[in-house]
């Protein structure tokens, strides 16, 4: 199937909001996103993390014997286009949990949960190369190591390609900016923002691939990644650049095997762009420069069976 979202002017989500996971050891996310300079707050039967920016961009829920779940993705959109998604996912065939003027809740490809809830448009970032880094480097007792400013983008794993883009496109009304035949997918807003806020990924089943924070720098970056060291959350992949969307990367693997990117410098799309998506050589989907990624950075580990390792060689 051909679907062509980058030419839609349908209404649809404005941006990421958050996503939803059950993991085998809520006990291991406070250590870890405090390493991550994020907050997390919880009773013990869930926890919430907040970004700088960004209130509840993740929660948490425990789940006992297998691997963490993607259980639900959240998306922003304009007030006065809730009822025209809500419209469009009864007239797909898909199931509408629940429905509020605020709010919708469906069920989406794969099981997993899409919901959207009633937010203004957010500002398009101005992102410059002096902007990048910073003017003059400060000595270390001069900052504080800087934090993650708000959840940015996430990569999912999709068992259906075609089915996964309806939904996404003709749905919730995403556009594609740039593909890898149909093994990757990387999707904008129709209001203009980020190079992507959802990157779809061909898989044997549904999953997480990584999820990733906006540092707003590259020092940044690289600060964060070095406290993270420090604290033994040592790199999975980077420091890089990507090619597809132009940002800068740090990966480190969280601990229910999942990647977590910080990054800064995504390309911006206008939401009156015309730009047509490129359809790229499956050595563009990784990287421009950096080192070479791990061989099990494409890993579904939510695909394997509980107690199945992963490649690590």
């Amino acid at each position: 199937m051909n679907i062509n979202c980058s030419i839609s002017l349908m209404p649809g989500v404005a941006a990421l909001r958050g996503i939803s996971l059950e993991v085998p050891d809520l006990e291991a996310a406070a250590p870890f996103f405090a390493a991550l300079g994020v907050t997390v707050t919880g009773d013990g039967t869930q926890c919430s993390v907040h970004t700088v920016a960004q209130a509840d961009c993740m929660t948490l829920r425990p789940v006992s014997g297998r691997r963490r779940r993607l259980r639900r993705i959240t998306f922003t959109a304009p007030p006065s286009e809730i009822g025209t998604i809500h419209t469009r996912a009864i007239e797909a065939g898909h199931m509408v949990i629940a429905a509020t003027p605020a709010s919708l809740l469906m069920s989406g490809p794969d099981g997993i949960e899409s919901e959207v809830v009633a937010r203004d448009v957010p500002q398009v970032k101005a992102y410059d190369s002096q902007a990048l880094i910073f003017p003059h480097a400060p000595c270390h007792s001069e900052i504080d190591t800087p934090r993650p400013q708000s959840l940015c983008h996430a990569a999912i794993f999709v068992s259906a390609m075609p089915e996964a883009l309806d939904f996404y496109c003709r749905v919730l009304g995403l556009r594609v900016s740039d593909r890898c035949g149909g093994d990757l997918v990387f999707l904008h807003s129709r209001h203009g923002g980020d190079h992507h806020i959802l990157a779809l990924v061909k898989s044997s089943g549904p999953g997480l691939h990584h999820y990733s924070f906006e540092m707003g720098t590259i020092d940044a970056i690289g600060l964060r990644a070095a406290h993270l060291a420090r604290q033994g959350y040592e790199a999975r992949w980077g420091m890089g650049r990507h090619a597809l969307g132009s940002n800068f990367f740090h990966y480190v693997r969280d601990p229910w095997d999942c990647h977590v990117e910080l990054t800064a410098g995504l390309d911006q799309i206008a939401a009156d762009s015309d730009r047509a998506p490129g359809d790229h050589k499956a050595q563009d989907a990784f990287y421009l420069w950096g080192p070479p990624p791990p061989l099990d950075f494409i890993a579904n580990s939510e695909a394997l069976p509980a107690g199945q390792p992963l490649v690590t060689a």
